[in-house]
């Protein structure tokens, strides 16, 4: 047997069995990482412009990939150890470990920047989001990932099929939630990965003793509208036993941390607004053909991707990191207009400045410079001045009929009574609410300025 290694700063050596008969999983997943379609995440960040924030966070989707895939391993041995051989799905625990490792790899160049601008040009009939480019490239049927997946598999099997089926979500059970649930491989690393490499002392997670405490039970679940008809259905979901309530609560905490501090930082969403500004008028440019005002070639790319009507997966496959950089520094030299103007101010990192409004709390001045800008500059939106409000909902209420079974965390407690952690957690139970952010960026100081001055405040710190 042979066996490759990965060494990986969050996980350490992360090792590959490499026999098709005895380990088929690993030697798939092997194949597949030395395909170019995995091998194109090494030019997409997994944090986008986070960078301009925190310079060490240039790590890649593709490391990140690898760390979700490996995580998913350790999950699926949990799922051994607590499920008897003859009630398992041993296919469903190769198509879960197969969707972890390629969850990502549908990803565009600076993901959010991207797809924000791609929601700002295409009908909503024609928009694709990276689930969606990832479920086309895995299906394809004369792409290399269908092709080694097939093989190592067999056509009949269908697993291609199955792996985007697990990534929309289409059927929600234990080995879905390995890869998408409110305790996945997916957040097991990032969390970990995004906080090393930012340098925050946010988000810090037990993972050993999470593991170590994590148990398979089952839980009611309702599936219709009658209640008495649903009465004895269960599902299977992961639980952790009470003596690590604390580590899961911190682990739901580590996630509102960094989304507060790193995703959601000022300076980090002022580069996306420009980013994003950037790529949609470029996009307007191209879709003009040889009249359009670009410095680009015609065969560039990012140019050739806009101006097809609609784009395939060739033309986004082309598309990563470097290209769209490719296209900002041509364009910051001997662009014209806006673009040349955006192109500037990333290349110097020239943050648009914002006025935050504090809609948890909000105070007289909040709400007054809130209507201000809705009533009196509006006119300005998405021209001169640039509306972001991402949301801070870490953890849904359980209570809710909505919050489905694998989006809770549940404690098993003595006597295997299982509930949902917001229910013994103050701190949990307090990121109910829903905690949205909202700031506007601005390129004219003037009408910042404005903004500030109906409260009495000039240019304050943002």
């Amino acid at each position: 047997m042979t066996v490759k290694r990965i060494r990986d700063p969050v996980h350490g050596l992360i090792k590959f069995e490499i026999d098709h008969e005895i380990n088929p999983v690993d030697a798939v997943a092997w194949d597949l990482i030395n395909t170019s379609e995995f091998q194109r995440l090494r030019r997409v960040k997994q944090l986008g412009v986070s960078e301009f924030t925190y310079p060490g966070a240039t790590h890649t989707r593709f490391a990140h990939s690898i760390g979700v895939f490996h995580v998913a391993r350790q999950l699926m041995k949990v799922v051994q150890r607590d499920i008897p051989l003859a009630k398992r799905d041993e296919r469903r625990e190769r198509v879960s470990c197969l969707a972890a490792l390629l969850h990502d790899i549908g990803h565009g160049p600076f993901s959010h920047a991207f797809e924000n601008a791609e929601k700002a040009r295409l009908p909503k009939h024609e928009y694709k989001d990276h689930e969606d480019w990832t479920a086309e490239l895995i299906c394809r049927k004369d792409g290399k990932i269908r092709q080694i997946i097939d093989e190592g598999f067999g056509k009949e099997q269908c697993v291609p099929d199955q792996i985007a089926e697990m990534l929309r979500g289409e059927k929600q059970d234990l080995y879905s939630s390995v890869v998408s649930s409110s305790f996945d491989a997916d957040r097991l690393d990032y969390l970990r990965r995004d906080r090393l490499m930012t340098g925050s002392g946010a988000g810090a997670i037990d993972f050993e003793w999470l593991l170590d405490n994590l148990r398979v039970v089952e839980v009611p679940v309702l599936l219709g509208e009658d209640p008495e008809e649903d009465a004895g259905v269960t599902i299977q979901v992961f639980a952790f036993d009470e003596k690590a309530i604390q580590a899961a609560e911190s682990f739901i905490l580590a996630r509102f941390h960094l989304y507060s501090q790193v995703y959601t930082h000022k300076a980090t969403r002022g580069i996306e607004q420009m980013l994003t500004q950037f790529l949609r008028i470029f996009s307007e440019e191209a879709r003009k053909g040889r009249s359009g005002c670009l410095s680009v070639p015609e065969n560039h790319p990012l140019r050739a991707y806009y101006a097809a009507d609609p784009p395939n997966l060739n033309h986004y496959l082309a598309l990563d990191d470097a290209v769209v950089w490719s296209a900002i520094e041509l364009s910051e030299k001997e662009g014209e207009g806006m673009i040349r103007d955006f192109a500037q101010r990333i290349c110097s990192r020239k943050v648009l400045k914002c006025v935050s409004i504090d809609m948890v709390n909000p105070e007289k001045a909040d709400i007054a410079r809130k209507n201000f800008v809705e009533e009196k500059i509006k006119y300005q939106t998405n021209k001169s001045v640039f509306v972001d409000r991402p949301k801070l909902s870490i953890y849904q209420d359980p209570n809710k009929e909505s919050v489905k079974p694998h989006k809770k965390v549940y404690i098993q407690r003595d006597g295997h009574k299982v509930v949902d952690i917001a229910s013994l957690s103050k701190p949990v139970k307090a990121l109910l609410d829903e905690q949205d952010i909202l700031r506007y960026y601005f390129i004219n100081q003037d009408e910042r300025e404005q903004v500030l001055k109906i409260t009495g405040e000039t240019d304050v710190a943002a």
